[in-house]
């Protein structure tokens, strides 16, 4: 397990001195957090998903690291300032499965909104990143707002392609996928006892018989959260290329002239 402290050097080939997190108002009601590029704008842009846990200093570490990569990066408070330790799962799952996915799709529109509104975000070239419950949401949120987002990724997001109900009560996503329009990359730990295979195969097949733009990769040996140096889950041989992976991924499809 990585130093907490610590962001492995592989994560960013920008130095990320002078680029930090400060507190936003996305709306009356919904704070969050940015990290805000080097340099002019206009910037492409990314909205967050955090994992079950929180906005904690993983999450900010990852503003960082997208603005570094020349994003604007923001991640909506969906918990209202509250945060869990990774050691106190019960408490983290607890508060998740309160969250319903109407009001979090709310709380995005205002994210969205409030991106817009910054004079150095390029509006049109706007996407979304998320981890655990975060990388469900960004599949939500790309179906939700499809003419808002322009391309995706999802980190081990669990209850996509599920069949009926998950243990939280909370409906899949999958069957919304006709609306997606934008690419999105899904990553995956062939460890990760949480989202079976089967998942996989059910996500792979609805969406390539829709004719939609995705790239799926599941690593070996991989457990969930298996790209968070903070936990004991994190394994260095996925966490790289799939980092790499998804920073080309977004260059391709928000940076790229003529995209």
């Amino acid at each position: 397990m990585t130093d907490t402290h610590q962001i492995p050097g592989f994560f960013h080939s920008s130095d990320l001195s002078g680029i930090s997190t400060e507190e936003c108002q996305l709306s009356s009601s919904l704070g969050g957090a940015f990290a805000r590029p080097k340099g002019p704008g206009p910037h492409p842009a990314m909205v967050v998903f955090m994992e079950a846990f929180g906005l904690n200093g993983y999450i900010r570490d990852i503003l960082r690291l997208l603005a570094a990569e020349g994003f604007l990066a923001v991640a909506p408070d969906i918990y209202e300032g509250k945060t869990y330790e990774y050691s106190d799962f019960s408490n983290a799952i607890g508060h998740l499965s309160r969250l319903k996915d109407d009001a979090v799709m709310e709380q995005t529109r205002q994210t969205l909104d409030w991106l817009e509104k910054q004079g150095d975000v390029r509006k049109d070239r706007i996407g979304a990143m998320g981890f655990c419950m975060g990388g469900r949401l960004t599949f939500l949120s790309l179906t939700t707002f499809p003419d808002r987002f322009r391309a995706g990724v999802s980190y081990y997001g669990g209850s996509i392609g599920h069949e009926g109900l998950d243990g939280l009560g909370r409906k899949e996503v999958l069957s919304g996928s006709g609306r997606l329009t934008s690419p999105i990359l899904l990553l995956y730990g062939s460890k990760d006892e949480s989202i079976p295979a089967d998942e996989h195969g059910r996500i792979a097949r609805t969406l390539s018989s829709l004719d939609k733009t995705y790239l799926m990769a599941v690593y070996p040996e991989a457990p969930h959260g298996f790209s968070c140096w903070q936990r004991s889950s994190y394994r260095e041989a996925a966490a790289m290329p799939a980092w790499h992976l998804a920073t080309f991924f977004l260059k391709e499809h928000l940076k790229s002239p003529g995209k």
